[in-house]
């Protein structure tokens, strides 16, 4: 059970950090050839929506129908990563990609307290207690050496501040959807929130006038342009699975610094192919940032902690299932999961 376990996490946060990494290339070729950003998220969340509500009127996948009573919790879902888009696109255009590495670097700091809250979660060990004050001293490290936070002081963090707290929400609700929302199967958040996703990825369009008909004979569709496209679709599809499933195994703190240590790839791209990065002193407080983070030990449910009454000290109104799949092996009296989403961060 334990081996089982720990493979099916293996595989769940190597597929999500594949589809991660290579959601970032992909995008970058599909909008070279498609200059029309707005228009290739909205087909990317269109073709996943359809694939899955397809499949699942075909038989061969399994989710549920729009029902009210469950979909309401994907729309405040769908409504924070809106948000979350546009301030990250705000950030993007005043300040360097490192600053929003950096800051979400810090998620897990938050995404902790949260975790211990509403998700049975104990207290982070003095080893993941060492590994979060790293990140946060690489994070001021960096701030201190910052370009931007040098010239306009925390003005210039405005926006990331905004972005920081709706990823936060994100990252911790989006925990409660596959754990404390009764679904049939994993394809039902995935339906769900690309189908939601799809209204405000039109009006994003509609507003940049990507729809223009003088804009759209300047766009040669040939066969390359329209492989990139598709891929950026099945790649929309496979990252949109794969993050929920990484969710379902692992803590939503765990989630969180899988997530920071698989951005060392936008890191690198950074600092290998464009100019606008950080100094020397900024790249290594970058660094440390990622370094705190693998040394992350995901904390057990108190429920297993030696003594534990099984009630698990307060009421978790979130929480659907008494285990999560990573933590029913303590449980049962083995070693834990030695996975890297498990217990090894």
């Amino acid at each position: 059970m334990a081996y089982s376990t720990a493979v099916e996490t293996t595989i769940a946060i190597v597929f999500y950090c594949l589809c991660s990494g290579g959601m970032l290339l992909v995008n970058k070729l599909a909008v070279h050839h498609v200059p029309l950003p707005a228009f290739v998220t909205a087909c990317q969340f269109s073709s996943c929506a359809a694939f899955v509500y397809c499949g699942k009127l075909c038989g061969f996948l399994v989710a549920d129908d729009f029902e009210w009573a469950k979909a309401k919790y994907y729309l405040i879902y769908v409504l924070s990563f809106s948000i979350g888009t546009y301030t990250n696109m705000k950030v993007l255009s005043m300040a360097n990609v490192e600053t929003v590495i950096v800051f979400r670097s810090c998620t897990p700091l938050a995404v902790a307290i949260f975790d211990y809250i509403f998700y049975n979660r104990a207290a982070p060990s003095v080893r993941s207690c060492l590994s979060l004050l790293l990140i946060t001293s690489g994070a001021v490290g960096y701030i201190m050496t910052d370009r931007e936070f040098q010239v306009n002081g925390w003005a210039a963090y405005y926006w990331v501040l905004i972005w920081w707290c709706v990823l936060v929400f994100q990252l911790t609700y989006g925990k409660f959807l596959v754990t404390g929302v009764p679904i049939a199967s994993l394809w039902t958040p995935v339906l769900y929130t690309n189908a939601f996703s799809l209204a405000p990825a039109l009006t994003f369009c509609l507003l940049a006038d990507e729809l223009n008909d003088d804009r759209l004979r300047r766009i040669e569709l040939d066969s390359t342009a329209l492989f990139w496209l598709a891929f950026s679709c099945f790649i929309g599809t496979s990252i949109s699975y794969a993050g929920f499933w990484c969710q379902s195994l692992v803590s939503a703190t765990t989630y969180t610094v899988v997530g920071v240590m698989n951005k060392m790839l936008t890191v690198t791209a950074n600092v290998l192919i464009w100019d606008k990065h950080a100094s020397s002193s900024g790249i290594g407080a970058l660094c440390l940032c990622l370094a705190g983070g693998s040394l992350y030990q995901q904390s057990p449910l108190r429920s297993s902690l030696p003594g534990s009454d099984g009630k698990g000290g307060d009421s978790v109104p979130l929480k659907q299932n008494e285990y999560d799949v990573d933590d029913r092996d303590e449980v049962e009296g083995s070693e834990g999961v030695r996975s890297p989403a498990g217990s090894r961060f």
